[in-house]
């Protein structure tokens, strides 16, 4: 079952690219990728630029070199190589000639661009004591798209529904790159304007959005459509975040991202003792792996969750592998077996 079936296409998957990130990136770099474009890569999820190395394209299905006829390939070998200066030349770009203006988001590995793309840094990390302060000698770029899909939520939200003001406590687990963010972004927006269909009315959401992934906050302003009644707190510890939505916002549900760090347990705790929904995500293959870490191990023996709604690929990123009842932890949907 895959869970994007019957959403719109991706949003500003072509145009935010062209629009949005090639008058971003290094003039010869984007040259190349322009003309790579017409042989129907789109939607791209990354690119890569890592400096002396191949330029790298991915979509959903592979990765793809440029080769020396500007086309795409599958061989590395003799192919389009990015340089030291076109790292330098996009950096630039993308910061509008002030690089120290993203110094606080730099040191987090990261910046977002406009059109809600965020942009990983790899290079040498400056340290003050156990914390990083900056970045320096960037020499890789990880450009990764940001394509809101409308709908692609639609098969799950029946499970996430209790009644027409309520929902259940609901933990998404998905391997990397399986769609669990994408999704999620998708029920913060059912959630907020409500879903006719099902009968549930909309509610106030929050959003700790810590990695700017969710609404994908440019200037204060998120570029992803979270729905009308969705406030969002950017760039925030989760655990710190968690309470602070809580006492300044007074919201109906609370979603985040990627739970599992020390303090999101007693956090998460917060929110529900406000009375108080939560829906979040959790990195894992299945359900069985996710015991093997501490905090979320911890809130499972909780019984904080009453849904689990796994993800996996194997119907392209998206696919609905399992639905499981967080109470007697009975799969409700999927092959029909308890999970041990």
């Amino acid at each position: 079952m895959k869970v994007n079936a019957g959403g719109k296409s991706p949003l500003r998957s072509t145009s935010s690219l062209r629009n949005d990130i090639l008058p971003l990136i290094s003039k010869r770099v984007a040259v190349a990728i322009s003309k790579a474009l017409i042989c129907g890569l789109e939607p791209l999820e990354e690119i890569r630029l890592r400096a002396e190395k191949p330029l790298v394209l991915q979509n959903w299905s592979r990765e793809w070199f440029i080769g020396s006829d500007g086309l795409p390939s599958p061989k590395a070998s003799g192919s389009f190589i990015v340089t030291q200066e076109d790292i330098r030349d996009t950096l630039e770009l993308m910061s509008e000639n002030s690089i120290y203006a993203y110094q606080d988001e730099i040191k987090n590995g990261f910046i977002t661009i406009r059109g809600g793309h965020r942009v990983g840094l790899a290079g040498r990390a400056v340290l003050d004591g156990d914390f990083v302060r900056n970045i320096k000698d960037i020499s890789g770029l990880n450009i990764r798209l940001s394509n809101q899909i409308f709908g692609c939520s639609s098969k799950v939200m029946r499970y996430l529904v209790k009644n027409s003001t309520d929902i259940y406590n609901t933990l998404i687990v998905s391997p990397p790159q399986c769609g669990k963010t994408t999704i999620l972004r998708d029920i913060a927006r059912n959630i907020s304007n409500g879903i006719p269909e099902l009968g549930f009315r909309g509610v106030k959401v929050a959003i700790v959005d810590e990695r700017s992934e969710i609404a994908a906050t440019f200037r204060g302003m998120a570029q992803n459509d979270v729905g009308l009644r969705t406030d969002v707190l950017d760039g925030c510890p989760k655990s710190i975040g968690m309470k602070m939505m809580i006492r300044s916002m007074s919201p109906k549900v609370i979603i985040t991202d990627e739970i599992g760090n020390d303090g999101d347990r007693e956090a998460v705790h917060s929110v529900l003792n406000a009375g108080i929904r939560i829906v979040t995500t959790a990195h894992g293959y299945n359900i069985s792996e996710l015991k093997s870490r501490k905090e979320v191990l911890r809130l499972m023996e909780d019984k904080v969750f009453e849904r689990y709604i796994v993800l996996d690929d194997s119907e392209g990123p998206g696919t609905l592998s399992e639905v499981v009842d967080g109470t007697d932890m009975k799969v409700i949907w999927g092959a029909g077996r308890y999970v041990t």
